[in-house]
C-alpha cells in the first residue's frame, strides 16, 4: 500500500494539466505510479467523487466489500468527442459488469485533455438499491480501474474493455474527517525526531525491533501535540507500525550510541532493563494507511513530568512477507511539542484479549466472535486514586489478518450502551484511530469490552495468540483524559474452560508460574501427564465444533488482569487472575431511522492514526 507521505509528494509533483478538486476535503492516490487520484466530500446524505486517471479512454470506480468484484458496486465513464458519460454498475462475478437498473450514481462534469480524464459525480449514501453498497463509516475496499480506449456502446461486445493490468485495491475510509484537529499551530513549539539507524530488516516474515532514544532535556512538563512519521523511502510496505513508550526514570538504563541500529524486541539480545520502559505511557505511533496524527486543542500527551525518564522506546514492526534481504531502515516518528500547556494530559488505555494461547480462532469458521473485557472492580481502583471520570475520545480497533469485525462497548448497570466505536468491514492493512462523535465518559462501576469477529473459512490450521502477523489479536486502545495511572486491562478465558471443552475436568492449580502451553492436566485419569499444549493442538475441528467452542467459552468463567504505569499506589495483585464469568449485559436494541430504507451501521468516525497497544504489558500481567 503507498504510504500517504508518497502520495502528497506525488500529488505536489504531478505536472498534468488536471490538477485535485480543491473543493473537495479528501484526497488519495489509489496507485503507486500517482496515475489514478480519487477527491471527495460528503455530508449526511450524499457523497461526491472526482476521479483522476491517465488514460483518454475509460475509467472506473468500485466500493467493494473485501477487495474483488463479486459484491462490487461500480461507477465507469468516459468523454467521448467533449461529451462525458456515466454508468451505474454492478458486479456478480470477474467479468464486464452489468448496467444497473437504477442509476443511481449522478454525473456532474466530466472532461478530458491530452493525458487525463477527469469525472466528477456524486450518489446518495444510501440508495435502498440491493446493488449498491451503503457507505458507512467501515473501511471500504476501493477497485480502481481503466482502459485507453473509449467504449462505443454501454455493454456488450462494444462496451467497455478488459483493463488488462491497469487496475488495483485500496482500502479506504471514506466518511473521515478531512484532517484531525485543524486548529493552528502554537506560537511557541519544538520538534525532536525519535528514528532507528542502519536497522538491516530480517528476512522474516514478523519482527519487532526495539531501541532506547534519549529525548530533550526538559526541566518542566511539556505537551505534545503532533506526532509525524518518517518512513524510509522503498520500505512502505515493510514498515507496519511504530510505538514510541515513554520509559520511567532509570539513570542506569541502558543507552547505545546514536549509530547503533539496536535489538530484537522480546529476545535476550535485548537490554533487561529496556523491557522496564513497557510499563510506561504510550506518547506516538503510527501504522500503515495512516499519516500524522494530532490532538484535540484541550489535550496533549505529556513529557517532562513526574513520571518521565528523559528516555523513549521505540518499537518497530517490520512485515517482510517476501522475505526481502538486505533491506536498511531508518524510519521513525517526528514529535511536535509545546511548553505552552494545554487543559488536560492524554494517555491511551489497552483494553485486549492476552496475547498467548487462549486466544483460539478455530479453522473452517465463517465468523468467529471472541469478547475481551476491562473489569470494573480494575477500572474503579484507577478511577478512585485519580478522583473521577474519564473522557475517551478516540478509539482504534486492532486485530491481525483473520480480523473481520470489531467493536468496543461499554457496559453499566448491567445494560450495554449503544456501540461507541465499530468496524464491520475491518481491515489489517489500514489502521486509524476513530474518532468519537461524541466523547464517551467512563465512570465507576463501568465494564469496557471489545468484542472481535474473525473469519477462518479458508484455514485449515488452528490459528493461536500471538505478535507475529499470521497470529491474531483482539485489542482495543482508547484515547483519554485526564491521564490516570492504569496503561492495560485484559482478559482472557480461563485454562480450564478453554480444555473443558475437550473433556479435561481439572488442572494443575499452579496456573501463573509455569508457560501456559506447559500446564499439565489431572484429570480425567486417562488425560493425566497431557498438557495444555497436548490438548488444545489434539482438537479436530470443523464449522459446527467451532461455534460450539465459542459457545462454550462464554458459558464458562474468565480471569482479569489490569496493569498500572509506575508511580500508581493500586495494587493490581488485589485484580490480577480473579476469575468469574463473562460480563452479560442487556443489550438494548438501536433505533432505526424512518427514512432508511435497511439497518445500515453508524459507527464512529475514521480520523487518525494507529498507535498499537502495549503487548508486552497485556501479556506480561497474565502471568503475575
Amino acid at each position: 500500500m503507498v504510504n500517504i507521505l508518497i502520495a502528497l509528494v506525488v500529488i505536489l509533483v504531478y505536472v498534468g494539466s488536471a490538477s485535485a478538486a480543491t473543493d473537495h476535503t479528501h484526497h488519495e492516490v489509489l496507485d503507486e505510479n500517482g496515475d489514478f487520484t480519487l477527491s471527495w466530500k460528503f455530508d449526511d446524505v450524499n457523497i461526491e467523487f472526482e476521479a483522476q486517471a491517465k488514460t483518454r479512454g475509460w475509467l472506473g470506480l468500485g466500493l467493494s466489500p473485501n477487495g474483488g468484484m463479486p459484491g462490487s458496486d461500480i461507477v465507469i465513464g468516459w468523454v467521448k468527442d467533449g461529451q462525458a458519460y456515466l454508468t451505474d454498475r454492478y458486479a456478480d462475478e470477474k467479468a464486464q459488469p452489468p448496467v444497473d437498473e437504477s442509476q443511481d450514481w449522478e454525473l456532474l462534469s466530466g472532461y478530458e485533455n491530452d493525458t487525463h480524464t477527469v469525472l466528477r459525480f456524486k450518489r446518495k449514501l444510501q440508495t435502498c438499491d440491493d446493488r449498491d453498497r451503503l457507505v458507512t463509516k467501515d473501511t471500504l475496499r476501493l477497485l480502481w480501474a481503466w482502459n485507453d480506449q473509449d467504449p462505443e456502446d454501454e455493454t456488450g461486445p462494444s462496451g467497455p474493455v478488459y483493463h488488462g493490468s491497469n487496475r488495483g485495491v485500496r482500502s479506504s475510509a471514506l466518511l473521515r474527517s478531512s484532517d484531525i484537529f485543524t486548529g493552528l499551530m502554537p506560537d511557541n513549539y519544538l520538534t525532536h525526531d525519535v528514528v532507528v539507524n542502519n536497522v538491516t530488516i530480517p528476512t522474516k516474515r514478523t519482527t519487532y525491533w526495539c531501541k532506547v532514544i534519549e529525548m530533550p532535556k526538559l526541566q518542566r512538563k511539556h505537551h505534545i501535540f503532533k506526532v509525524k512519521p518518517f518512513i524510509t523511502s522503498g520500505n512502505e510496505g515493510m514498515v507496519h507500525h511504530i510505538i514510541v513508550y515513554k520509559c520511567h526514570v532509570n539513570p542506569n538504563r541502558t543507552v547505545l550510541p546514536h549509530e547503533h541500529p539496536g535489538h530484537e524486541c522480546y529476545t535476550p539480545n535485548m537490554p533487561q532493563d529496556w523491557g522496564e520502559c513497557y510499563a510506561g505511557s504510550i506518547i506516538g505511533g503510527w501504522a500503515v494507511g495512516t499519516g500524522d496524527l494530532s490532538f484535540p486543542e484541550h489535550v496533549g500527551f505529556p513529557i517532562g513530568d513526574e513520571d518521565d525518564g528523559g528516555q523513549v522506546l521505540i518499537e518497530m514492526h517490520y512485515d517482510n512477507p517476501q522475505e526481502r534481504q538486505g533491506v536498511l531502515d531508518h524510519s521513525g516518528l517526528t514529535f511536535l511539542y509545546t511548553p505552552d500547556l494545554r487543559q488536560y494530559d492524554a494517555s491511551m488505555l489497552a483494553i485486549t484479549q492476552t496475547v498467548d494461547q487462549t486466544l483460539i480462532v478455530p479453522p473452517y469458521a465463517d465468523e468467529y466472535k471472541m469478547d475481551a473485557f476491562c473489569s470494573s472492580e480494575c477500572l474503579d481502583a484507577f478511577l478512585d486514586e485519580h478522583g473521577g471520570e474519564i473522557h475517551v475520545f478516540a478509539d482504534q480497533l486492532h486485530a491481525h489478518l483473520l480480523g473481520r469485525k470489531m467493536r468496543t462497548r461499554l457496559i453499566r448497570d448491567g445494560v450495554e450502551l449503544p456501540v461507541f466505536s465499530r468496524d464491520d468491514n475491518y481491515d489489517f492493512n489500514l489502521q486509524y484511530y476513530r474518532m468519537l462523535d461524541e466523547e464517551v465518559t467512563i465512570k465507576k462501576g463501568d465494564t469496557i469490552m471489545v468484542e472481535c469477529t474473525y473469519g477462518s473459512a479458508h484455514k485449515t490450521q488452528t490459528v493461536y495468540g500471538g505478535l507475529g502477523t499470521d497470529q491474531e489479536m483482539c485489542q482495543s486502545g482508547l484515547l483519554y483524559y485526564p491521564k490516570m495511572n492504569l496503561a492495560a486491562c485484559s482478559s482472557r478465558p480461563t485454562p480450564l474452560n478453554v480444555l473443558s471443552f475437550a473433556g479435561v475436568e481439572e488442572i494443575s492449580n499452579d496456573i501463573y508460574t509455569q508457560p501456559l502451553t506447559d500446564i499439565p492436566v489431572v484429570k480425567p485419569a486417562h488425560m493425566a501427564g497431557m498438557t495444555y499444549g497436548d490438548v488444545v493442538q489434539g482438537i479436530t475441528w470443523d464449522q459446527n465444533k467451532a461455534q460450539q467452542f465459542q459457545d462454550h467459552l462464554k458459558r464458562g468463567n474468565f480471569a482479569s488482569f489490569c496493569s498500572g504505569n509506575t508511580i500508581t499506589n493500586v495494587n493490581t495483585t488485589l485484580f490480577n487472575t480473579r476469575e468469574g464469568p463473562m460480563p452479560k449485559p442487556t443489550r438494548v436494541q438501536a433505533t432505526v431511522s424512518d427514512g432508511m430504507c435497511s439497518a445500515g451501521n453508524s459507527g464512529p468516525m475514521f480520523l487518525s492514526p494507529l498507535i498499537l497497544l502495549t503487548i508486552f504489558v497485556s501479556t506480561a500481567v497474565s502471568i503475575l
